[in-house]
């Protein structure tokens, strides 16, 4: 009797352990699976664009300052107003490596050796030991003012809830630039700027409890956007093959 009882709790266990997984992860999260990523592949300026795509996730959320333009029954140019178009890249150790050899400035004359002096200058402003980053580029056609990072609480949320606060967030100046983010039909219909920024979210590897947030047994990491205690997006990078 004491057996099956065990077997029964057993059961119950998996089945809860379950349930709390589909909770965590939904269908209509923003996913990329990177465990499939072959982190012993070296990394150089040709496959730099491929790899640091494969930690990019695209998506889009209300915009705070639009009054709410859903685009259902309204016009493209309400829809566009109403939505920031962004990108989001987990920057690990790896990805970091792809994202400094994509973005360093291409010198005719000294070759490689360009890159040495932009990789000292990247790392020294940008990464900080002890942490990650996530890169979000925002594009708008509103305004400025409603790319600002106080408008959204951005935090990561672990498998058994318990909300990750990030260290620091930096935000780049907001540029100009031809729309690139709205599609075919509307860049020739409607010809317009956009704004552009990115916001940069630093965040500890480690967590208080000793937790490593990128490997482990954390499955994924959850970033979560929300807005006056709304949820307006949430973006999950895998981290653990299926099964393991």
């Amino acid at each position: 009797m004491r057996q099956k009882a065990v077997i029964v709790l057993i059961v119950a266990m998996v089945f809860a352990g379950c349930a709390s997984h589909r909770k965590y992860i939904g269908g209509s999260d923003h996913m990329k699976d990177v465990s499939i990523i072959d982190t012993s592949r070296q990394v150089n300026r040709a496959n730099a664009g491929e790899i640091l795509l494969g930690y990019i996730i695209d998506f889009t959320i209300p915009n705070p300052l639009a009054g709410g333009a859903s685009g259902g029954n309204q016009s493209r140019e309400m829809f566009t107003e109403g939505i920031i178009a962004c990108r989001a890249a987990l920057l690990d150790d790896y990805s970091t490596d792809a994202d400094i050899l994509f973005n360093c400035p291409v010198d005719s004359n000294n070759g490689e050796n360009s890159c040495e002096e932009f990789s000292e200058q990247y790392r020294q402003s940008r990464v900080r030991d002890g942490m990650f980053r996530i890169l979000i580029e925002m594009e708008s056609g509103f305004s400025d003012k409603s790319m600002e990072p106080e408008h959204w609480a951005m935090y990561l949320e672990t498998p058994d809830g318990v909300m990750v606060e990030l260290v620091d967030i930096t935000a780049s100046p907001v540029t100009s630039g031809q729309d690139s983010v709205y599609s075919d039909y509307y860049r020739r219909s409607f010809s317009r700027k956009t704004m552009k920024r990115s916001l940069s979210l630093y965040f500890k590897k480690t967590t208080f409890f000793g937790e490593d947030l990128l490997s482990g047994d954390n499955p994924y990491l959850l970033l979560v956007i929300s807005r006056e205690q709304r949820t307006v997006a949430r973006l999950a990078w895998k981290l653990k093959p299926a099964g393991k």
